[in-house]
């Protein structure tokens, strides 16, 4: 037993001496003197034993070069300062240049002051003061600094770390990116020569020629012009903004893409499209946005009109062209003087016209109107015409199981402050109204057929009719036929599909909440 502990007790010591010699070893790595045009040895300083080099001095240690005018070299303390023209070349790959420079040969940590230029084959660094760890590759500067890749992006910083092995800056303060192709400002910023990417943790604008990009945490490739924002992302791109929880953006492609919470406004239309996930193509001028998808459309400084639908859509197909709107399936429309359901409608900006297709009907006041196709001319922003297509049919209520009913292939019809006041049959028509004796009793049932004709209304009532061909009208008493008999075939009644305020509400409770 005694003989193992001994044996143990040499095997220890033998490995504290190689640790203690090695450690010794690294410490006395000494700073060497290759060449100075005049050397003074032995001269006594405050910090030992001192030697003046003079004259195209050239010192070494390990594959470490450095240059300058002149030197003291402090033997004792393995310490170094060199005055002007000062050169340092590590590794053969990092260059660093100043007027002034101090080194601890022990640590292998330099401070370079004035005109400092550090450069490597990827880049170039501009500053007064320099901090660098030539055993770790590792360079710090407190004071701005300015950097310039072969791309002739220029990045400026008030403090900076370089990390040489990994070819990576990290920024602070006052950072801004200035390429041919875009600016990018921000408070934090990290930046790798070899991936060409830029990662930020703080407030963050990025400028390019026709785009504006802001946020508070992302990376943007900036060989590639791709990038990803979130927290506060907004992207403006030619009079529309979008904004997001978090954004995906592709310059080459001049593609954006959003990601919950999505707000895009375009100020051309005054449209603003909400939901949870949106694109905007600059190349194809097309735009959607869905899961959840809203629109708020402002028609004049007093009213709004609101949309739901699957999926939205923002698009221009030339540049003369002003912008189409677009709402694919189970769309509903809310405005103060107006509603509509459709499976899908366009709006054309160029002539002001909504369209509404398949099963569309449309509600304004008391009246419902139906057809295969709607279309709707706005003037001034506000309702001022429509044009019903096939299967056209108008019913309002008068109370009741009592309804007013006009049917046609094809109906035209004006608007007055957004009630209907006119309203012209084309081919096959037919109606049931009822006449009024005065503003309170009705005098009877109007049971027409007649190809052509023409209403005219007051105060949501029917006023006056005009018969263009001869037509085939019973008049019932209001008591001789029972409401439900009193039907032109077709007639459906879709007043529980109707749009309600609450809609509107809801949409306006989404923009505010975000």
């Amino acid at each position: 037993m005694r003989q193992m502990s001994y044996n143990k007790i040499i095997w220890l010591t033998i490995i504290l001496v190689l640790l203690s010699t090695l450690v010794f070893a690294q410490q006395k790595s000494r700073v060497e003197v290759i060449f100075a045009k005049t050397l003074e040895g032995n001269t006594k300083s405050a910090f030992g034993s001192l030697t003046k080099l003079i004259g195209s001095v050239q010192l070494k240690q390990g594959s470490t070069i450095m240059f300058c005018d002149s030197a003291l070299l402090y033997d004792d303390s393995n310490m170094l300062e060199a005055f002007s023209n000062v050169k340092i070349i590590s590794n053969d790959t990092i260059t660093i240049i100043g007027e002034y420079l101090k080194y601890n040969g022990n640590t292998k940590k330099a401070l370079i002051e004035k005109n400092v230029v550090l450069t490597d084959p990827s880049i170039t660094l501009n500053t007064q003061q320099l901090d660098y760890d030539l055993s770790q590759s590792y360079g710090y500067y407190g004071q701005e600094g300015t950097i310039v890749n072969k791309q002739q992006t220029i990045l400026n910083s008030q403090m900076g770390y370089y990390y040489a092995q990994r070819k990576e800056f990290f920024f602070k303060k006052k950072v801004s990116v200035i390429n041919p192709e875009y600016t990018m400002y921000s408070d934090t910023l990290m930046y790798n020569t070899l991936t060409k990417i830029s990662y930020f943790y703080g407030p963050t604008i990025i400028n390019s020629k026709s785009d504006k990009i802001i946020c508070e945490n992302g990376w943007y490739n900036t060989a590639k012009e791709q990038a990803q924002f979130s927290k506060n992302a907004v992207l403006i791109s030619e009079k529309k903004v979008l904004k997001a929880d978090s954004l995906y953006y592709d310059g080459k492609m001049k593609l954006g893409r959003a990601f919950r919470n999505v707000d895009l406004f375009d100020s051309i239309q005054d449209i603003r499209l909400l939901g949870d996930f949106g694109e905007n193509n600059g190349r194809t001028k097309r735009s959607y946005v869905t899961k959840n998808p809203c629109a708020i459309k402002l028609m004049d400084k007093k009213d709004s009109m609101f949309l739901y639908a699957d999926t939205l859509f923002l698009y221009q197909r030339d540049k003369k062209q002003k912008q189409h709107f677009e709402a694919y399936h189970s769309a509903k429309i809310y405005k103060n003087d107006m509603q509509a359901v459709c499976d899908s409608l366009v709006y054309m900006q160029d002539d002001s016209v909504l369209w509404l297709f398949k099963s569309p009907i449309m509600w304004t006041g008391d009246n419902q109107i139906t057809a295969d196709t709607i279309k709707f001319f706005i003037n001034n922003s506000k309702l001022d015409s429509f044009y019903l297509l096939n299967n056209s049919f108008s019913t309002s209520k008068v109370k009741g199981l009592h309804y007013n009913q006009v049917k046609g292939r094809n109906m035209k019809g004006y608007f007055d402050s957004s009630a209907i006041k006119f309203i012209k049959v084309f081919g096959n028509g037919q109606s049931i109204y009822y006449a009024k004796e005065d503003s309170v009793n009705y005098i009877g049932i109007n049971v027409i057929d007649c190809s052509e004709m023409e209403f005219y209304f007051e105060n949501k009532e029917i006023k006056k009719t005009v018969f263009i061909t001869k037509p085939d009208a019973t008049m019932y008493p209001l008591d001789e036929q029972k409401p439900e008999l009193l039907r032109l075939k077709g007639f459906k009644w879709y007043e529980k599909l109707r749009p309600k305020r609450t809609l509107k509400n809801q949409i306006s409770n989404f923009y505010n909440k975000n």
